[in-house]
């Protein structure tokens, strides 16, 4: 934003100096520096929201699989392949890569949420508690 000003007789240019560009581009690196942490931890809880939430929904459908047959339904659901869970008539609604995976364990079973970044999520149900 350079601009010609006339002061008598003579020619200045208004502008932005080098330091005062410095100043703003080291702000502007505080602050990137400051919500990098918070948008990488908000990115990681949204994911682990969304496994749990899934898992949550594979426990309404094991709940009514047992009603209806007597027992739980173990299997795999891996988009790549076949998907075992589709037998309890779930899919999750965004297919992210995300391998779901029931074992059973006596009267209750285990769901374990795998993400392709490496992120596992695992709980022991019908009681609602993690894996130990």
């Amino acid at each position: 934003m350079s601009k010609r000003i006339r002061a008598h007789g003579r020619q200045s240019q208004a502008g932005f100096t080098l330091i005062e560009l410095m100043i703003v581009v080291g702000i502007m690196a505080v602050l990137s520096a400051i919500a990098l942490p918070f948008y990488t931890d908000y990115i990681k809880t949204s994911r682990q929201a969304t496994l749990i939430n899934n898992i949550s929904t594979v426990e309404v459908f094991q709940e009514d699989f047992r009603m209806r047959n007597g027992a739980y339904q173990p299997g795999v659901y891996n988009a790549g392949s076949d998907a075992d869970l589709l037998v309890l008539g779930w899919a999750p609604q965004a297919d992210d890569g995300t391998v779901y995976t029931i074992v059973l364990a006596g009267g209750s079973y285990r769901v374990t949420a795998t993400s392709p970044d490496g992120m596992t999520i695992c709980r022991q149900l019908p009681e609602k508690i993690d894996c130990p």
